[in-house]
């Protein structure tokens, strides 16, 4: 009975706890200031050196809308976005529909003060990481980045860098995402497989709340360029 009742004062101080991280001030704001925007263009340069795929210098077109629209258009050539760490539209929502969070505290990250967030998996959700932090910038109230680990994924690190576009919104000029996995080794101990990766994405030439047609996220893709499901997701490119 004893570990009954222990398990069940567990699971609701959880639930507390990400009850309250939802209605965190920082988080409220952070979620209020994102969702000013509603929807933008801007161009993108990819580069990437991944398990999955190696890229150069790749220029987009991409095209965000509210909730969860997106659309890439290759400039010259083909386009393709990997959904391993990069978060495209807005990395909040799109994380607290796999996540609860959990406030550890304030810490000094990426040179800023912020307040770390655990992420815990919804029962529902397929979450792909263990151990997931989020970081929020105390002044900004915009996500500083991610870490997480998963025997799938390795260690994972995603970091955002900022402009304030049209003196009004805080978006992203730079997306850097890496991911490690533990080398294996032989019996005899020499390391027979060591895997790493990491991609760039910066923008450029922002254009905010223009109205952009439903119909932009429905159109079949140029020559050379589609757009995928929902990023933020880990695992899957997006073409």
């Amino acid at each position: 009975m004893k570990t009954v009742r222990v398990t069940v004062i567990g699971l609701l101080l959880v639930t507390v706890l990400a009850a309250n991280a939802r209605t965190d001030a920082l988080i409220e704001k952070l979620r209020a200031q994102l969702a000013r925007v509603k929807d933008y263009r801007c161009d993108v340069i990819l580069n990437a050196r991944l398990p999955s795929f190696t890229v150069s210098n790749m220029r987009m077109a991409l095209y965000y809308k509210r909730p969860n629209k997106l659309h890439v258009e290759a400039k010259e050539g083909f386009a393709m976005l990997p959904e391993e760490g990069l978060y495209l539209g807005d990395p909040v929502e799109e994380t607290l529909r796999s996540y609860n969070l959990i406030r550890l505290g304030d810490v000094k990250w990426q040179g800023r003060a912020a307040v770390k967030y655990a992420l815990r998996p919804k029962v529902d959700s397929a979450a792909p990481l263990a151990s997931a932090r989020i970081f929020v910038d105390k002044a900004r109230a915009v996500p500083l980045g991610f870490t997480g680990a998963s025997p799938q994924f390795g260690d994972v690190t995603t970091v955002f860098s900022y402009s304030l576009v049209e003196k009004k919104f805080w978006l992203p000029t730079k997306t850097v995402f890496t991911m490690k996995y533990a080398p294996k080794h032989s019996a005899d101990g020499r390391v027979v497989e060591s895997r790493s990766g990491n991609a760039t994405l910066t923008y450029s030439n922002y254009k905010i709340n223009t109205n952009l047609p439903d119909s932009l996220f429905k159109r079949p893709a140029k020559s050379g360029s589609s757009a995928g499901p929902r990023a933020g997701r880990q695992g899957r490119g997006r073409k």
